[in-house]
């Protein structure tokens, strides 16, 4: 109990208490036993100079020490808590020394202290001696004549206990060396330490716990004190942790504490205020030369929690240890960006009050959403469906100022110059050294790391090659269907190859085939690629289209973050609301624009772009109440009352006579209108804009205003509304002044997008421009075309001198160096610089980019089967590569920063990029090395895809999802969503191959063994089957059969894959098959916090002998054997039971599945029992007929669990009975699924073992009937059978490829001229009628000589025939 109370104390900067030491080392003390070299003596025996018989008894029982005669004299070790102080002490019997270590923790104390014999008596030494000595029979002695040694160091005096406890932890393993003295040992971080303590303690204590609950039945007579309670019980057993005590800071320094204070609650109830401040009562302060370091989180911190198995079922799975292994390491940053002085100038403009209406508005409280609000239900033509719309597109108390759109200070920028393509390399920085001295073995082997020449280590089981060399060394590429040893080894496993078989390990360095260029053979380019501009009133010079329905869209206009925000007032709280004097809270927090909710209002077009303009409401900011992701698309219902009440009626008003016809419109008359030819309405194309010029929509944006005002509550959610302008890739309009028609890229764009205000949209009293100022470098290399990319050291670096974050980086084709990076700069730097973002990347990305800059590629499911659409992918890809390698690409630097900012960089830009690419930050490579590159590791990934797919390995789900990221990084850097994949990244230790390989491979892949790559997953689970598509299921069952080891495991897929009403059959077919896809996961539920301690431990029970019946054949895991109400209850899950027998079938349950009016359509056969109903089952009365049955016989006598719970029964009244039951009764309606039992506790159906599901899990609203069947979710395309020729070589890879690598035309069979000329033919000519053959004629009777000449000859001649046909078979 006191390690449990006082395990707080392993926080930083604290003392930890005596007993969580002592509770630590007694734990490592039992866990060594025997293999321990040093006995360990509890902290409080060793000091209790007036020890009982009793507790001597006891601990001498406690610690093997016979009664009979001592024990085997062996070295003893303890810990002393002296004068605030902990240090180890190992006393050698037999030697008669005693060791002191680290009683001395600062240079005067070792100076001065030691072992002398004055120290050896101050802390008690000699009383130590005589206990301990006495404790285990052994004769003390003369204790004057005993040697005392002493070792210190320096500490900090916080970390004195983990240290103590790592010592001796580290002496009871090594134990005394030959000569009696300590070994030696190391002394660790404190703070590591205390989470290893923490962790180790933590553990200990659950497992007590569980011990505990096992032997309270039956207790030993000295559990009389310090019993723990059922709520500490019930802590421990669901690792809950304490609240923390100390309330957040609210944000503003001059409001009363106790205001603080609710604030804090309140924000911790609404976890989306987090971050909330007043940013004007923020103090400036000055930015100093700071270097950012990499902050590396431990590597148990990222990893997820299984709520779905048990940890039986966990068990015999891979363990991810590091999972920091699965992500890229960044590089170092040597240089501190430049220091800026304290702000002392105007930051923000000057609150308005009448700007929006801040009072009486909704308040903090008011975002909980009270549990008793129904969500509203609207009707429509296909049945009553539910809708949120009108409980969360409200008002929600957030409102704007006239700050809010300005993430800059109010002043020019400073130094803006400084923080544009800084150089952070230092000067003895090499460019063409990108091989790590891991690989090269140019690390000193001193101890210490001197500097001075000393002894290095030679690597020889690493080749350090080219880009063209691994082409060359991949030799012919052979068509897919054909092994190709050299290019699978060179491409996918990262290893030479020669004609016996495999070479060592290489290591890609693309610096050997590096294309030199000064900076005079540069060329500089620089544009303006896109504009932001957030305005509360718009104004243009120029006319701009409303829409005049709003326009359909399947995601919001700006749905990623781009890199700006908003700060946006939040609601007030009620203590604030209800003080007079008006509102005094005025805490904000920034929102990054995407987050804000937003709709396309119209557009400003020309001949030459298009800029689009949304409408943001700032009210209606929330989050999903589940998912906690804030919703930005604004449903249909709630923009079609924008649009009738307060935008067309507002457009109306402000016309004149002759324009009424055309403008004043309702909404209902605008969607007519808009009525296809064939009378459809809507549609997928952009609705007819209405264009307004100037004056009138300031007019229109005035009556706006005004009509929400008048609207009270009813449209308040659309106040606080302003506008967002936003054009993207219009750097063509702006390159360069346009290819020298303007004097720069600002004229250029003034010029051709005239309908601008841009005095208005410059002055930042109307609001924030933000401008991306993009310089492109591109090589004049007329001879030899070649590719630039960024080296990533020289990019981390430039990216540290700027003062920028750490941001996201990516590295192409996943190389270790080089790739791009983006990242926003540091806060408060940018308020003062006026830079928001910069971003570089490489400019081959256009040769394979998008229109809508989304990379897209064949989905793992299509690769798994695959599919003609992945196959066509790979070849596509191929083909557009193929092209490139005649062409030029550069690098670009691109920077997101204010108007004004602009200006100064386009005016210094030349000079600074001139000095800029001095450092050499681009590799510059041939294109054909570059993209032949790519295109042969596409190629071989494509092959190794189509050797997994036939050979089908149980894991093959997991290996496509591997080899898909990789071909996926071929041409862009994909986020990993997939969690198999990050988990198999980490298992494969991704960085380390990056940093040994120079990109990552599988360099473990052998297609000749089971599973193909023995560091991961061994067999697809259910959630990596559900990502495969159909029949996934039974091709790794298959596969598993013929291995004779399964893996599998269940998880969520998506909300109804049946449809809302799927029929009886389609039900029972996706249990039997699929239980994943249609049964919800299970969760442990809060209300079983503080079940009885009795209903767990019968169900723990329960759960252990049911699983003990089974015989050891039917497992293919561990056999269950929870030690928790929550163990017990996760052993019940279909993911926990997959994963530990070996063949297992589920059925449906039909019980409670009736539709909305109480009806249970179709035949679904026998009532079966609700799972609340089957507690009966297995907890029966004593009176129950089923106790005579085989099975069950067993559990109703002597230590089953049935004849338990009818012992327990009869311990109490009636009432308490009933409450047992009602308890067990909840518990079994939580269960995910239950044996099959009736007369037999197991039964089995084809030698599966039946399992029965919890129709509380389903993911279906009710059983259908067969019409309503038919509007379920699409089903998945049937997995297509691979046959060569068919779906993998199709004539159409002939087309595609005519010539071979040398330059011949390809010969084509017969078979392939015939099928080529008949995809030639029209349908006409293939579907022509073929006349039947004709008959033979019979002979006829008369002539009978000339019939049987002619039989004579047919004879020869058929003769003859038989001959020609044996020469040529023997030919």
């Amino acid at each position: 109990m006191s390690a449990w109370q006082f395990g707080r104390t392993l926080g930083l900067n604290q003392w930890i208490d005596a007993s969580v030491a002592n509770y630590y080392l007694l734990h490592i003390w039992y866990q060594l036993r025997s293999k321990a070299h040093i006995r360990y003596v509890d902290l409080y025996i060793a000091r209790n100079n007036d020890l009982t018989d009793e507790e001597a008894e006891a601990f001498q029982m406690n610690n093997f020490i016979s009664d009979e005669g001592a024990c085997p004299i062996v070295p003893v070790g303890f810990i002393v808590h002296d004068s605030n102080h902990f240090f180890t002490v190992i006393f050698d019997f037999h030697a008669r020394k005693a060791h002191v270590l680290g009683r001395y923790i600062s240079a005067d104390g070792i100076k001065e202290g030691g072992g002398n014999q004055q120290d050896w008596d101050q802390w008690g030494g000699p009383e130590y001696w005589r206990r301990i000595a006495a404790l285990h029979h052994w004769n003390t002695g003369e204790v004057t004549d005993i040697s005392v040694t002493s070792l210190n160091w320096i500490q900090n005096g916080v970390d004195c206990g983990p240290i103590a406890c790592s010592v001796l932890e580290q002496c009871m393993s090594l134990g005394l060396d030959d000569t009696g003295r300590v070994s030696s040992f190391q002394v660790e971080c404190g703070h590591q330490l205390r989470i290893k303590m923490l962790h180790v303690i933590a553990e200990r204590i659950k497992t007590s716990c569980s011990d505990y609950l096992m032997l309270l039945d039956h207790a030993p007579d000295y559990w009389t004190s310090d019993i723990p309670g059922e709520d500490i019980i019930n802590v421990v057993q669901n690792a809950l942790e304490n609240e923390p005590s100390e309330d957040e800071d609210a944000g503003d320094a001059d409001m009363p504490a106790n205001r603080k204070a609710n604030l804090a609650k309140l924000f911790k109830a609404n976890k989306q205020l987090a971050g909330s401040r007043n940013r004007n009562h923020i103090v400036p302060r000055a930015i100093g030369t700071h270097i950012e370091l990499e902050s590396e989180e431990p590597s148990h911190v990222d990893a997820p929690l299984d709520s779905q198995r048990s940890s039986s079922a966990s068990a015999f799975r891979r363990r991810v240890k590091n999972w920091n292994l699965g992500s890229n390491k960044r590089f170092p940053r040597p240089t501190a960006p430049p220091s800026l002085a304290a702000y002392a100038g105007r930051r923000w403009l000057q609150d308005d009050c009448t700007f929006d209406n801040y009072e009486g508005g909704p308040t903090i409280e008011m975002l909980i959403t009270p549990r008793d609000i129904n969500q509203t239900i609207t009707l429509q033509t296909r049945g009553i469906q539910l809708s949120t719309t009108w409980v969360d597109w409200v008002d929600h108390g957030y409102r704007i100022t006239p700050s809010s759109f300005h993430i800059f200070y109010q002043c020019d920028p400073i130094s803006t110059m400084d923080h544009i393509m800084p150089i952070g390399i230092t000067d003895s920085y090499d460019p063409s050294n990108q091989v790590p001295d891991r690989v090269t073995g140019e690390y000193s082997l001193e101890r210490l790391g001197s500097t001075q020449r000393g002894q290095h280590t030679q690597v020889t089981d690493v080749d350090i090659i080219s880009a063209s060399k691994l082409i060359d060394s991949a030799g012919y590429d052979s068509p897919l269907h054909d092994e190709c040893r050299f290019g699978h080894n060179a491409f996918v496993r990262g290893c030479t190859s020669h004609r016996f078989g495999d070479g060592p390990a290489l290591y890609v360095d693309l610096e050997k085939d590096a294309v030199k260029f000064t900076e005079d053979d540069i060329e500089t380019s620089v544009d303006i690629d896109s504009i932001i501009w957030t305005t509360k009133v718009f104004r243009c010079r120029g006319s701009v289209g409303i829409y005049i329905t709003p326009l359909f869209q399947t995601k919001p206009g700006i749905f990623k973050h781009n890199h700006t925000y908003v700060d946006i007032t939040i609601p007030q709280s009620e203590a604030d609301a209800n003080t007079p004097g008006g509102r005094t809270e005025w805490l904000s927090k920034r929102f990054p624009m995407s987050a804000i909710p937003h709709a396309s209002f119209g557009r400003i077009s020309s001949a030459s772009s298009i800029l689009n303009l949304y409408v943001a409401f700032p009210r209606m900011i929330h989050q999903h109440p589940v998912n906690g992701r804030r919703i930005t698309l604004i449903p249909k219902e709630v923009l079609d009352i924008f649009w009738d009440r307060i935008l067309l009626p507002s457009i109306g008003d402000c016309t004149d006579a002759s324009w009424a016809p055309y403008l004043r419109q309702t909404l209902e008359e605008a969607r007519y209108k808009a009525r296809g030819g064939d009378g459809r309405k809507g549609g997928w194309s952009p609705p007819k804009t209405i264009p307004l010029s100037d004056d009138d929509f300031r007019d229109v944006q005035t009556r706006m205003e005004a009509r929400i005002r008048d609207g009270d509550n009813e449209l308040s959610m659309y106040g606080s509304l302003f506008f967002i302008l936003e054009g993207k890739g219009i750097k063509l309009l702006t390159k360069d002044g346009q290819r020298g028609r303007f004097s720069g890229p600002e004229e250029a764009l003034r010029r051709n997008l005239p309908d601008l205000d841009w005095p208005y949209m410059m002055n930042r009293r109307h609001g924030e421009l933000l401008v991306d100022v993009g310089i492109s470098f591109t090589p004049h290399s007329p001879d030899v075309p070649v590719v630039g990319v960024w080296r990533l050291d020289a990019l981390e670096a430039s990216f540290g001198a700027g003062g920028y974050k750490r941001g996201e980086m990516h590295h192409h084709n996943t190389l270790s160096r080089y790739g791009a990076l983006q990242a926003e700069m540091q806060q408060e730097r940018s308020h003062q610089t006026h830079i928001a973002f910069r971003s570089t990347y490489n400019l081959y990305y256009e040769s394979i980019r998008t229109n809508s800059n989304k990379p897209s590629f064949a989905s793992d499911s299509d690769a798994y089967k695959l599919s003609p659409s992945y196959m066509a992918e790979c070849f596509e890809i191929t083909k557009v590569i193929d092209h490139c390698k005649e062409k030029t690409y550069g690098v670009r630097d691109e920077y997101r920063v204010s108007g004004h900012a602009a200006r100064i960089i386009l005016d210094n830009i030349d000079d600074k990029a001139r000095e800029y690419l001095r450092s050499d930050p681009v590799l510059w490579i041939p294109s054909k090395i570059w993209f032949e590159l790519i295109r042969r590791r596409v190629r071989e990934i494509q092959r190794t895809q189509i050797s997994i797919v036939k050979k089908n390995p149980p894991n093959l789900g997991i290996l496509t999802g591997l080899l898909n990221h990789m071909l996926r990084s071929t041409t862009s850097t994909p986020i990993t969503y997939d969690f198999h994949v990050r988990e198999s990244l980490a298992l494969l230790e991704y960085r380390n191959i990056l940093e040994t390989a120079g990109m990552f491979f599988l360099q473990d892949f052998d297609i000749a063994s089971d599973t193909c790559l023995e560091e991961v997953q061994q067999v697809d689970d259910v959630n990596v089957l559900a990502l495969m598509g159909a029949n996934a299921k039974a091709k790794r069952d298959r596969a598993v059969g013929r291995m004779g080891a399964s893996e599998s495991t269940e998880s969520e897929l998506e909300d109804y894959p049946l449809g809302r009403t799927p029929t009886w059959n389609q039900l029972r077919a996706a249990i039997s098959s699929t239980p994943a896809m249609i049964m919800r996961p299970w969760s442990w539920s809060s209300r079983f916090l503080n079940t009885e301690l009795s209903v767990g431990r019968l169900v723990v029970m329960f759960t252990r002998h049911v699983w003990l019946m089974l015989t050891p054949e039917v497992f293919k895991g561990i056999r269950p054997y929870p030690n928790s109400l929550q163990e017990a209850m996760k052993c019940w899950t279909i993911t926990s039971i997959d994963d530990t027998l070996a063949a297992v079938a589920f059925e449906a349950c039909n019980a409670g599945l009736h539709d909305n009016t109480g009806v249970t359509p179709g035949r679904m056969g026998p009532k079966s029992r609700a799972f609340m109903d089957r507690c009966s089952l297995f907890f029966p009365d004593s009176d129950a007929s089923n106790k005579d049955k085989a099975q069950w016989s067993v559990l109703w006598d002597g230590d089953g669990y049935i004849a338990e719970f009818h012992r327990l029964m009869q311990s109490r009244d009636e009432d308490q009975q009933a409450l047992l039951k009602q308890c067990l009764c909840e518990v079994f309606s939580d269960l995910h699924c239950l044996p099959a039992s009736g007369a037999r506790v197991w039964t089995q159906k084809n030698d599966a073992i039946v399992f029965i599901t919890n129709p509380a899990f389903y993911r279906i609203d009710c059983i259908g009937r067969g019409g309503e069947s038919r509007r379920r979710a699409p089903r998945a395309r049937r997995m297509m059978k691979l046959t060569k020729g068919k779906h993998i070589f199709a004539a159409d890879l002939m087309d595609l490829q005519p010539f071979d690598i040398d330059g011949n035309l390809r010969r084509k069979t017969e078979r392939q001229k015939r099928r080529e000329i008949r995809k030639k033919m029209t349908m006409a000519k293939k579907n022509m009628r073929v006349p039947p053959p004709p008959r033979p004629r019979k002979p006829r009777p008369f002539p009978m000589g000339i019939v049987e000449i002619r039989g004579e000859t047919e004879e020869i001649e058929g003769d003859e025939e038989m001959e020609e046909e044996e020469e040529i078979y023997i030919d």
